[in-house]
């Protein structure tokens, strides 16, 4: 079977996850140890291929005002796990971030910086394991140079063998947290999909903006799937990636499972998710008509 090349992290619990080689323990040792949350920070965190980079495109551009700016997202919006990476390091860094300072993550719960007694934001999206299943498969193909099959990048989801942990684990516990904490704002990927504007008006809302019919048609507008695919600032192209194979943004679709999952694989997943979702409350759309649990 196929495999990665990952570093283990300890997950805060006494175990250890698999990141991307390019995040190592001493990375998220210096996170722990020197970034200090503040008041106006946000912080979009998902599973990866969750809607990670539409999400940090809209909280851009309500902060914003509806500017995009010349900069390019992963700089407007830098990833936590690899600010120590950052030219000058991570203090110098922070240091060149305007006030209110926008981040994005794919931390579990438990390695999550601390905001402590700070009004920071966190605005968590979730998306169904099948379509997250699909679009990891094409993502590692093309980020990451994996040359297995579906199949065996299949198996190897189900037993947590893909990065940043196991998605269950890293989901519920963000969900659980939601319920109690309000600075965190859960939001599932089908239900941004159905109601696009909806979502950014709550996305607004929780961020403590006013933002009037005119600016939320422009962040719905500049964070559609073709406008983001077309722009140089949100594409993804500057990030190194396969030729042959599905760019950054391949469809943005909910369902898309269903093109490649056996009835098998779909079986398998789904007893997988009644196993952990059961009683926990949260309910997912795969796009075939039925929510589950």
């Amino acid at each position: 079977m196929a495999e990665f090349q990952y570093n283990l992290v300890s997950d805060g619990k006494g175990g250890q996850i698999k990141f991307p080689v390019f995040i190592s323990q001493a990375d998220m040792d210096l996170i722990e140890k020197e970034f200090v949350a503040k008041d106006d920070d946000v912080f979009v965190t998902t599973y990866p291929r969750s809607g990670t980079t539409w999400t940090e495109q809209m909280v851009h551009l309500l902060v914003n005002n509806g500017v995009q700016g010349e900069q390019r997202l992963t700089d407007a919006v830098p990833w936590l796990e690899t600010l120590p990476h950052r030219p000058n390091g991570m203090i110098e860094f922070l240091k060149t971030l305007p006030q209110r300072r926008l981040f994005t993550s794919h931390l579990p719960y438990p390695l999550m910086p601390s905001l402590g007694n700070t009004t920071a934001k966190i605005v968590y999206v979730a998306r169904n394991p099948k379509d997250v299943a699909i679009s990891t498969y094409f993502h590692n193909q093309s980020k990451l140079g994996y040359e297995g099959t579906w199949e065996e990048h299949f198996q190897l989801f189900l037993t947590s063998d893909v990065g940043c942990g196991p998605y269950f684990d890293h989901i519920l516990p963000w969900w659980q947290a939601s319920q109690h904490t309000k600075n965190i704002l859960f939001l599932k990927y089908e239900d941004m999909k159905r109601d696009h504007a909806g979502c950014v008006a709550r996305i607004a809302s929780f961020l403590g903006l006013q933002a009037d019919p005119q600016l939320i048609d422009t962040v719905v507008s500049l964070s559609s799937f073709k406008s983001m695919t077309s722009n140089e600032t949100t594409n993804f192209n500057w990030v190194p990636q396969r030729e042959g194979v599905p760019t950054h943004f391949r469809k943005g679709d909910i369902g898309d499972w269903q093109n490649h999952f056996s009835a098998e694989q779909s079986q398998q997943m789904d007893r997988l998710f009644m196993e952990k979702m059961k009683d926990t409350g949260l309910q997912f759309d795969f796009g075939d008509g039925v929510l589950m649990p």
